[in-house]
C-alpha cells in the first residue's frame, strides 16, 4: 500500500495554514482570502496516523492558537509558538489520533493580529468569551456548532483576531487488495 502525504493550504487574512495528513489529495487556494475557500477533495485522516498543522503567520506574532473540534475530541486554544521566520508547527501523534472517533473534525488556527492579544479565549473550563460578548460553553455543543460558535466570536466586532478554518475527516484505516492473477 502506498501512503502519501497531502497538503491542505488554508489562507485567511493573517495566517497561512497547512494540514499534513495521509489520505486523499486536497487543496485550499491560499489566494482565496476570507471570501472564498476551495477544497477539491475532503482530506482524510486514518486513525493512528500522525497529523501536522503548520503554516506561516503574517506579522510574526509570538503565537497562534489551535482549536480542534471532533466527534470525541476537543483541543481548546492550544498555544503554538511562532518562529522568527513566521512559521508555526503543531503535531498530533499517532497514539492521540488512534483515539479519534470516525467522523468530521474542524481545526481553527487563530491569529492574534497586530496587538498580539488573543481576543477570543477560554475563560473557564470549556467556556469561551470575547470582550463585550456573551460567554459560550462549547462542551454543550456538537463539533460543527462548537466550531461555528468560535468562528462567530472571532468575527465579532470586539475581536481583531483572524483565523483559518480547516475541515477534515477521520476514518478507520483499511487496505484494499485487487484481484490476484494466477499463472
Amino acid at each position: 500500500m502506498l501512503l502519501r502525504k497531502v497538503i491542505l493550504f488554508a489562507g485567511l487574512l493573517g495566517c497561512l495554514g497547512l494540514l499534513l495528513i495521509t489520505g486523499a489529495g486536497a487543496l485550499q487556494d491560499p489566494a482565496a482570502g476570507a471570501e472564498r475557500t476551495v477544497i477539491e477533495n475532503a482530506p482524510i485522516l486514518a486513525r493512528g496516523d500522525e497529523m501536522t498543522i503548520s503554516g506561516i503567520a503574517a506579522g510574526q506574532p509570538d503565537a497562534v492558537y489551535i482549536w480542534i473540534f471532533g466527534t470525541n475530541y476537543r483541543l481548546l486554544s492550544n498555544r503554538v509558538g511562532v518562529e522568527p521566520d513566521g512559521t508555526y508547527r503543531y503535531v498530533i501523534g499517532r497514539a492521540e489520533t488512534r483515539e479519534f472517533a470516525p467522523g468530521r473534525y474542524f481545526a481553527v488556527v487563530q491569529h492574534p493580529m497586530t496587538d498580539g492579544e488573543q481576543d477570543v479565549s477560554v475563560v473557564s473550563g470549556t467556556t469561551i468569551s470575547v470582550p463585550g460578548g456573551t460567554p459560550v460553553d462549547l462542551a454543550r455543543l456538537q463539533a460543527p456548532e462548537a466550531a461555528a460558535a468560535l468562528i462567530e466570536a472571532l468575527n465579532s466586532p470586539n475581536s481583531d483576531d483572524t483565523y483559518t478554518l480547516i475541515s477534515f475527516w477521520v476514518e478507520d484505516p483499511w487496505i484494499r487488495f485487487g484481484s490476484v492473477a494466477t499463472a
